[in-house]
């Protein structure tokens, strides 16, 4: 089997361990990132090549399926060479384009972009043969707006490797007890969920609270905050692992979530999790069996689930424990790899 990845820069790097997974079953694969080809064996660009001549060479290649992740420009190519287009949907866009347009004034270059970039972003997953949501709550989200697409959960993995907890990692100096979340501040819903737990900080004055993370309502946050709550800003991946090793308990008490990332990598860090029940956390979180799960609107079972963790440090640890080796299972590349080239191959299922 032949497949023609195409994506963004910022998502290269996860599909990059999806590919090399693939070709250890056999399958041939090249990339194209801003119109420039990609070798399998080490990645690294070999050439920049004008639109004709990548048109040709993907025809040359011939693949049998062409996935990507941004749909906007690959789409396009698609329909020139008539191969089945498979996309990788990461985010709930529709909630999200929605949250994003009242960032800006009505009439700002930056809302004329976004919503340009949005409308293409939609053609191209409407042009799609099979669409691979990230998560099966995402997979009813896109029943939602597209019901007559095929669709088929296709899960992100994790190295267990990278985010494994060592002691010789260098912690955060962090006043105890330290609650610790990481956090993405660009989509609105998201922070929603962090400004509701806010009643939680403020009823926990004796525990403290760092979260980690950037966008454009880090300030919503920064004016809402009590004393007991720190605003790390964005950090590095290693800064992650750090100040996840450094917790006494990950929270995530986010308002929309298609998968987890940060819950994830929490959990393979073998930190205790109390995370909101929302989106697909569920599906990384096994509810009082690798982590809680809470009611964003119920503050008191947050501040009982973080203080039963503080004060039972064997439950904690065995929590942790218990994440750490349920992610390795389900999120696992070769375990998805698979499930993903049996959805393929039976294509007259879709």
């Amino acid at each position: 089997m032949k497949l023609l990845i195409a994506s963004t820069e910022g998502k290269l790097r996860s599909l990059k361990e999806f590919a090399e997974t693939l070709t250890t079953l056999g399958v041939e694969i090249i990339f194209i990132r801003d119109k420039d080809y990609y070798a399998l064996s080490d990645f690294k660009i070999l050439k920049h090549i004008p639109f004709p001549k990548l048109l040709t060479l993907i025809k040359r290649f011939n693949p049998d399926f062409i996935f990507t992740n941004a749909p906007y420009y690959t789409a396009f190519i698609v329909k020139l060479v008539n191969r089945p287009l498979l996309v990788h949907l990461r985010g709930d866009m529709w909630t999200e384009s929605h949250w994003n347009r009242t960032l800006y004034p009505f009439s700002s270059p930056h809302r004329m972009i976004h919503e340009w970039q949005t409308s293409v972003m939609l053609r191209g997953i409407k042009k799609a043969d099979l669409i691979l949501p990230l998560s099966k709550w995402l997979e009813t989200k896109v029943k939602q707006h597209l019901q007559t697409h095929p669709t088929h959960v296709l899960y992100k993995a994790i190295d267990p490797i990278e985010w494994s907890p060592r002691r010789d990692m260098p912690l955060f100096n962090l006043q105890r007890p330290a609650i610790v979340g990481v956090f993405d501040f660009e989509i609105y819903p998201k922070v929603v969920g962090l400004l509701k737990f806010i009643k939680s900080v403020r009823k926990m004055r004796d525990a403290f609270f760092y979260f980690a993370g950037n966008g454009p309502y880090v300030n919503l946050i920064r004016r809402n905050r009590p004393s007991n709550m720190f605003l790390l800003g964005r950090l590095t991946r290693s800064g992650v692992r750090n100040i996840l090793a450094s917790a006494d308990v990950f929270v995530h008490p986010s308002g929309l979530e298609a998968l987890g990332t940060c819950v994830m990598e929490a959990a393979l860090m073998e930190r205790p999790i109390v995370a909101s029940d929302v989106g697909g956390i569920p599906e990384v979180v096994k509810d009082n069996e690798t982590g809680y799960l809470c009611d964003l609107n119920d503050t008191d079972q947050w501040i009982e689930r973080i203080r039963f963790l503080l004060h039972n440090p064997n439950t904690a640890k065995m929590l942790g424990k218990e994440a750490r080796k349920y992610v390795i299972k389900k999120f696992d590349w070769k375990r998805i790899t698979r499930d993903f080239l049996r959805k393929i191959e039976r294509k007259t299922t879709w």
